[in-house]
Order: structure tokens, then sequence, then C-alpha cells
């Protein structure tokens, strides 16, 4: 019997906002969408077409349908350094996958406007190439007081 593999790129987004005490005011948790421009990234950075990667989460103000064809936010306000605190075997949909946590923490804006966001996604950097949106989701409206703290923590899951 021949083996046959369905395993396709997911991705899990978790948004938490804080307080200036650490007490988490908002929390949400959106499956996402994985861009052509990202797979065809893993596929450089799988076979060293590519080295050496930057990670950014970015957030914006544009809702609305996501596309497999989307290479940039809508409307992009801030973005933040992320880091990989892990990657492991873990459980998505009841089947055995690796997930590698990516992590990023927008710090309070200071604005007394807050900020009107409903897109995310993870930016990719690689030396001599253009920025690559890895994937993207839009959510219904998290307005982020400019006395809050972001954290989006992201589960790419392969």
């Amino acid at each position: 019997m021949p083996i046959k593999e369905c395993n396709g790129l997911a991705g899990r987004l978790s948004i938490e906002l804080r307080d200036p005490a650490g007490r988490v005011v908002e929390q949400r948790r959106i499956d996402n969408l994985i861009t052509r421009a990202g797979r065809d990234l893993l596929a450089r950075l799988f076979t060293g077409a590519a080295q050496g990667p930057e990670l950014r989460i970015a957030v914006g103000s544009q809702g609305g349908e996501v596309q497999p064809g989307d290479t940039a936010l809508g409307d992009q306000l801030d973005a933040a350094p992320a880091t990989i605190p892990s990657v492991a075997i873990g459980d998505y949909e009841g089947q055995p996958r690796v997930i590698a946590r990516v992590v990023a923490t927008l710090p309070p804006t200071g604005s007394a406007d807050p900020q009107a966001l409903q897109e995310a996604g993870i930016v990719v950097s690689l030396p001599g190439m253009e920025p690559v949106l890895y994937n993207r989701v839009t959510f219904p409206l998290v307005n982020r007081a400019g006395n809050l703290e972001m954290t989006l923590s992201w589960e790419v899951i392969f």
C-alpha cells in the first residue's frame, strides 16, 4: 500500500491586550491563511535558496476578505520583532503536527487615540529580497488603547 500524507500548512493567532498592571483586558484566537508568497518562501528556505530570515509581526486597520495572493497588510499601522520560543510536536485538529510558536509584543503607543485593528500577519525579511507576508488574518475590530501592551502569539503549524 503506498504511503499518502496530506498535511497542509496552517496557523492560529492569539491576541492579548494587557493594561499597565499586566492584567489581560481582551483575548482572541483566530485561524489564518498562508499566502502563496509565504508558501514559496518556505520552499526557498527548505532548499537553501534563501537564508537568514528576520521575523516581525505586523498589525493593521483593514479588515475584509483574506486572499492567497495578498502580499501586504491592507493598512499596516505597527510591527514588532518576533521570537520563536518553541518548536515542538503538538496536536492540531486531532493530528500530531509540528507547531512553531512565533511571538511579538507591541508596547503601549502612549497615544490618546486608540488604534483600530482588524488584521495581522507575519512579515519575513531576507537579505537581498523584498519582505514577504507569510500569512494574513483579519478579525473583528480590536480597539487598542494607548496604554495597552499587545502580545501576538502565532502557532505556525507544519
